[in-house]
């Protein structure tokens, strides 16, 4: 009997997920796949104090970090367009693939799960989108109209429990949480804290999420693996009326809308939008930086407000190209600011340059859904430049959205998503400087979001595939 080809998946979040579905279809009984999850179970990532939201504020790290990754406790949104989530469409012709057909199978795989049957389709809308494009184009602002699957933040664990069933039982692929890997070298050697302290495997996948994009560019230092720093998301978490949202909500549950600020000429953009959902709090980095994040629970939403991202995009260059220190630094001050709270302020008040005081929260109009903030003054914290894009932006974004650029508008911050460096890859997701060790996901710096982790998967899969001779068809009949 031949020595079966052992594979090693560092994360076990979407992008692993997917490598795991794609390497245990179509590499038979030759491989072994093992996938290493530094947090614990879906079942355990629950707070064994609170239900509900509540443990988004005293655990956060189990909401970042876990089997199923940070896509667990989302609100789920699966954006079903080639251009949303990284550049998928480049990615998948420079691999050989199709990349409609790709996303096509990977929603079927969350539908086969226990994803919700209902799509929010805009282009079935008609005359209703026409409008709204029409209203966008006359007053400057780039309306990306796609397909949207929502899971909701309730039934999201659910599906990756059953995604989890498949991978061990169907696939065989052994999944170990609770595990920390410490390092990985170009011998494909994975080194772990704890009792085992090392395992050698023939090709390694390295996915460790946003929750290990700091561990993953510190290795890639130590072991001359080449990365590249990339654009900064910075900004923050904006709340209105659910009825403010609601027109443009019935037409795309998660509106992605693209501006251009007048003073600056910065590019500004609305994201994760959480209709008749909640802000809540998130923490990360080891400065335990008290960040924001919105959650929608279900797909009705049980809220009277909604909220969205509206994150500025930020290059750097030289001599500062670090955009991930430069990020932190702000949302650090931030931070600080809010006694490691986030701050929250009303979109009036940043107008006027004064701090929102804590009477003026509780009768404003807009009531919070987050309470463990502190109300303050975001422009102590922001540069000038970006307070200016978000006024200016949501100013402009009012022409569309009537009541979102209302003095009682509130304002979280910081809202930073952290961009990881990239690897230095060939087109199959094999990283140039260390053979036969392929990387993949929101970590690796070559994708945004869950369909596009889980694309950067089945690539880095296939690049395996091809080397050991196996069929490279993504075809995850998983019933």
């Amino acid at each position: 009997m031949s020595k079966k080809i052992k594979i090693g998946i560092i994360g076990a979040g979407s992008a692993g997920f997917f490598a795991g579905f794609q390497l245990g279809k179509q590499g038979g009984e030759d491989i072994e796949i093992t996938m290493f999850e530094q947090g614990p179970e879906v079942s355990k990532r629950d707070c064994p104090i609170h239900d509900g939201l509540a443990c988004l504020h005293c655990y956060p790290c189990r909401i970042m970090s876990g089997v199923g990754g940070a896509g667990t406790f989302s609100s789920g949104i699966l954006n079903l367009h080639k251009n949303i989530g990284g550049d998928l469409e480049d990615l998948c012709s420079q691999a050989g693939l199709d990349v409609d057909k790709i996303i096509n199978q990977i929603d079927q795989v969350f539908v086969d799960n226990g994803a919700p049957e209902k799509v929010f389709d805009p282009f079935s809308l008609g005359e209703d989108l026409e409008k709204l494009q029409y209203k966008c184009a006359i007053n400057d602002i780039r309306f990306v109209p796609i397909k949207q699957r929502l899971l909701g933040s309730q039934n999201t664990p659910r599906v990756i429990q059953s995604m989890v069933k498949q991978l061990r039982e169907k696939y065989k692929i052994t999944i170990q949480s609770n595990t920390q890997v410490m390092d990985f070298d170009k011998k494909k050697t994975v080194y772990f804290a704890g009792k085992k302290t090392s395992e050698n495997f023939d090709f390694l996948i390295v996915s460790p999420g946003r929750w290990g994009m700091d561990w993953l560019t510190q290795v890639c230092e130590k072991r001359r693996i080449k990365t590249f720093h990339e654009p900064l998301d910075i900004g923050v978490r904006v709340e209105v009326p659910a009825l403010v949202m609601e027109p443009i909500c019935s037409i795309q549950r998660d509106p992605k809308f693209h501006i251009i600020t007048p003073t600056y000429s910065d590019f500004i953009r609305t994201f994760c939008s959480n209709h008749r959902g909640y802000v809540v709090k998130e923490t990360y980095g080891k400065e335990q930086i008290a960040g924001v994040n919105g959650h929608q629970l279900s797909t009705d939403g049980k809220s009277e407000n909604s909220n969205f991202a509206f994150l500025i995009r930020q290059s750097l260059t030289r001599p500062l190209e670090d955009t991930t220190k430069y990020g932190m630094s702000i949302s650090l001050q931030t931070s600080i600011l809010g006694g490691y709270k986030p701050l929250v302020q009303t979109l009036g008040d940043l107008r006027k340059g004064r701090r929102s005081r804590p009477a003026l929260i509780r009768r404003n109009p807009v009531v919070p859904t987050l309470k463990n903030t502190t109300p303050g003054d975001i422009s102590m914290a922001y540069p000038y430049r970006f307070v200016t894009d978000i006024i200016e932006g949501l100013d402009i974004l009012d022409k569309i959205m009537p009541g979102v650029s209302n003095n009682s508008t509130l304002i979280y911050a910081p809202e930073f998503k952290r961009s990881a460096k990239r690897i230095d890859t060939n087109f199959d997701l094999e990283s140039k400087s260390a053979p036969d060790i392929f990387f993949a996901g929101d970590g690796a710096g070559l994708s945004r979001g869950i369909i596009g982790a889980a694309v950067t998967g089945i690539i880095a899969a296939n690049g395996i595939l091809k080397k050991i001779g196996k069929k490279t068809n993504f075809i995850p009949n998983l019933n």
